[in-house]
C-alpha cells in the first residue's frame, strides 16, 4: 500500500515539473483598474534579473518558488529606463546598473569596470544614439556608457552638483535635465556636458522647491515634470525652466501625496506618480487632475513595497522599481495604436469588462 500510494505522490510531482518546466515566463495579465471603471493598462511581465531566465529547479516547481537566484539579480533597485530590448535599473546594493535584455535572456552589470566606477546610482536616461546617463549621487556627478557599456564622459565639470538624483532627457532639444536635490533646483545641460542654465530655489512658492527628487520630460510639448518631494506637489515647467503649474498636497487623501518619487508621462500626457509611503500610483491627467490609482502595499504582483523609480517608454510601457520586493513591475498602457494592433489581446484581457 505505502509502495503504491510513492508511486502516485512520484509521478503527481514529475507532472508539477514538466508543467512548470515548459512555461518559464508567468502569465499576469491583471487589467487596471478593476471592473467597473474602464480599463487603461495591463501587468504584463515582472524582473528580478536572471532569475527570469533560469529553469526552475524539481524543489522550485514542487513548491510554487521563484527560479534559481543565482546570477546577478536585483537587490535594491532605484531608477529605470529602458532602451531596445534593455530595461536598465540601477541599483544601490550592487553599485551597478543592471541590464536586462530579455531577447538574450541575458542580464549583466554596468559601472563594475575600472573606468566609470558607480557608488550610488539613482536615476537613468538615454538617448538617441542609444548612450545611457547616470546620476551617481555619493560621486556628485553624471556618467555617460555607450551602447556597450563602457564609460565615455561625465555631464557637468566637477563641483556643479551637490546631490544630483533625477535625470530625464529632451530627445527634441538634446538637453538633459538634473535635479539637484540638496541644491534645491535642475540643472541643464547639453548632451556633451556644456551647462546651459539652473531653475528653481529652495522655498515652497511656485517654481521653488524643497528637496526635488524625480523629472519626466512630456514628448508631446517639451514640458518637464517636477516632483518636489518635500513641498508634497509636482510642478510643471516648459523646456526653458518657465514656471506652468502645481498640484498637490500633503495628506492621506486621492490627489494627496506623503512621499512621492518616481515620476512618468505617457503619450496622452498623463502624468504618473508614485508614492512611497502608500505604495501606490496616482494618474493625473496634464491639468493635474486625477483620474485613477493602483498599487498598495504586498509581494503579490500589482503590488509594491517601497515604490521608487518610473519610467514611461514611447510605446506607452510602464517601468515601475518595486525596490524591497527586489523587481520591476511592467505594464501596457492602452492606447489606440496599441488596442489596433493587438486587438485578440485586448479582447480576452477586457472580457470581465
Amino acid at each position: 500500500m505505502l509502495k503504491k500510494l510513492f508511486k502516485v505522490w512520484f509521478w503527481a510531482i514529475v507532472i508539477i515539473v514538466l508543467v512548470g518546466c515548459a512555461e518559464k515566463k508567468e502569465v499576469i495579465n491583471i487589467v487596471i483598474p478593476s471592473p467597473p471603471n474602464e480599463p487603461r493598462m495591463f501587468l504584463e511581465a515582472v524582473y528580478y534579473g536572471d532569475a527570469n531566465f533560469k529553469e526552475k529547479s524539481f524543489i522550485d516547481n514542487a513548491l510554487g518558488e521563484l527560479a534559481d537566484i543565482s546570477g546577478y539579480n536585483l537587490a535594491k533597485p532605484y531608477g529605470v529606463t529602458a532602451n531596445g530590448d534593455s530595461i536598465y535599473v540601477a541599483d544601490t546594493a550592487y553599485h551597478a546598473v543592471f541590464d536586462i535584455n530579455e531577447k538574450l535572456k541575458k542580464v549583466s552589470l554596468i559601472g563594475k569596470g575600472s573606468d566609470g566606477v558607480l557608488d550610488l546610482p539613482i536615476d537613468l536616461a538615454t538617448d538617441d544614439e542609444n548612450n545611457l546617463y547616470v546620476s551617481d549621487a555619493k560621486q556628485a556627478r553624471v556618467l555617460v556608457y555607450n551602447k556597450d557599456g563602457r564609460f565615455i564622459r561625465v555631464i557637468g565639470e566637477k563641483g556643479v552638483y551637490n546631490k544630483p538624483t533625477g535625470i530625464a532627457i529632451n530627445s527634441v532639444s538634446n538637453k538633459i535635465y538634473v535635479v539637484d536635490t540638496k541644491d534645491h533646483n535642475v540643472k541643464v545641460f547639453t548632451l556633451d556636458g556644456k551647462k546651459l542654465f539652473s531653475f528653481g530655489k529652495r522655498g515652497t512658492g511656485e517654481g521653488e522647491f524643497n528637496y526635488p527628487t524625480n523629472v519626466a520630460v512630456d514628448r508631446r510639448n517639451e514640458n518637464i515634470v517636477i516632483v518636489d518631494t518635500q513641498n508634497f506637489r509636482v510642478q510643471v515647467f516648459d523646456k526653458d525652466g518657465k514656471f506652468i503649474r502645481k498640484f498637490g498636497k500633503i495628506g492621506d487623501g486621492l490627489g494627496m501625496f506623503a512621499r512621492p518619487k518616481g515620476v512618468g508621462i505617457d503619450s496622452d500626457g498623463n502624468i504618473y506618480v508614485a508614492d512611497a509611503a502608500f505604495n501606490n500610483i496616482q494618474v493625473f491627467n496634464d491639468a493635474g487632475e486625477l483620474l485613477t490609482y493602483f498599487g498598495g502595499t504586498g509581494r503579490k504582483a500589482g503590488e509594491y513595497t517601497l515604490i521608487t523609480g518610473i519610467y514611461i517608454d514611447k510605446n506607452d510601457r510602464i517601468y515601475v522599481v518595486d525596490s524591497f520586493n527586489r523587481r520591476v513591475q511592467v505594464y501596457q498602457y492602452f492606447t489606440e495604436i496599441w488596442k489596433k494592433n493587438n486587438p485578440v489581446k485586448y479582447k480576452e484581457l477586457i472580457k470581465n469588462y
